[in-house]
């Protein structure tokens, strides 16, 4: 189990500096071109989606990772390959939950983990797409500090 938190831990620190660095990049490059609200705010939006798809790839390889480790498995539909673990991975990312294909083990822990980073991070989207549309800009990381 311990090794199961560590790797979950890892996971999250990962997946939440990839959303950093991706929010910070995505601001300051749609901030500085000259098109309308409507455009910079599908951009955005293109950019976190691409970020969020990322992530989710991070916890599928965790989760191969760990299953390999032996640290648990997958029951259900097929999970056998690395698109169906990605598939899992997306939809607990999301907190769609379809159960279709379902942890086993220890793995059950880093879906849990996986749905919580996944809900701060899509709100964290959310705001920053708010942000954009209402032309507001993002408080500056320096300035909190």
């Amino acid at each position: 189990m311990s090794s199961m938190v560590l790797i979950g831990l890892v996971l999250m620190l990962a997946s939440g500096a990839v959303h950093y660095v991706a929010m910070t990049v995505l601001h300051a490059r749609i901030s500085g071109i000259s098109v309308n609200r409507a455009a910079k705010t599908q951009l955005a939006l293109l950019g976190l989606s691409a970020a969020h798809l990322f992530e989710a790839g991070i916890y599928a390889a965790g989760f191969q990772l760990g299953e390999t480790l032996g640290l648990g498995g997958f029951s259900g539909a097929d999970a056998s390959d690395g698109m169906g673990v990605y598939y899992f991975s997306l939809v607990n990312y999301t907190s769609l939950g379809l159960g279709d294909i379902y942890p086993t083990g220890h793995l059950r822990f880093l879906a849990g983990l996986e749905s919580l980073n996944g809900l701060l991070l899509i709100s964290c989207s959310a705001a920053m797409l708010y942000l954009h549309a209402t032309e507001r800009s993002m408080p500056d990381a320096r300035e909190s500090r």
